[in-house]
C-alpha cells in the first residue's frame, strides 16, 4: 500500500537534505560555492541591489549549486559502476565538470554586472 501524500514528500525533503549535507562535507568545490554564494548576498544586502536583480542572483546561486550537485552524483555513480579508468568515461567526467564551470562563469558574469551597476548608481 502506498505511503500517504504527505508522508512521501517528507521523505523526499529528507533525502534531499540529507544530499545537501553530504555535498558540504564530502565536495571541496562545494564548499566553496557556498562562502560564495554568502559574498554574494552580502554584497547584494550591502549595495541594496533591485527586488528583481536579486532574484537573477539567487537564480544563478541556485543554479551552479544544482550543476555541482549534478556533476557529484554523476563522479560517484561512474566510479562505483565503472571503477576502472576508461578514456571515455573520462570525457564524460570532464564534460560534466565543464557543465559546472561554464554555469560558474556565467553566473560570475552576472554577478559582476548587477554588481558594477548597482555601484555605480549609488556613487
Amino acid at each position: 500500500m502506498h505511503q500517504p501524500l504527505r508522508r512521501r514528500w517528507q521523505n523526499k525533503f529528507k533525502h534531499a537534505f540529507r544530499g545537501l549535507a553530504f555535498a558540504l562535507r564530502t565536495q571541496d568545490s562545494f564548499r566553496v560555492h557556498l562562502p560564495m554564494a554568502i559574498a554574494v548576498a552580502a554584497l547584494a544586502w550591502i549595495l541594496q541591489v533591485p527586488y528583481l536583480h536579486g532574484c537573477l542572483l539567487v537564480l544563478c546561486v541556485g543554479v551552479v549549486f544544482a550543476a555541482e550537485l549534478f556533476n557529484t552524483s554523476i563522479e560517484m555513480l561512474v566510479r562505483r559502476l565503472h571503477p576502472q579508468q576508461h578514456h571515455d568515461i573520462g570525457i564524460a567526467l570532464d564534460l560534466a565538470a565543464a557543465a559546472v564551470l561554464a554555469v560558474a562563469i556565467a553566473a560570475a558574469v552576472i554577478g559582476v554586472i548587477i554588481f558594477v551597476h548597482s555601484f555605480l548608481i549609488q556613487i
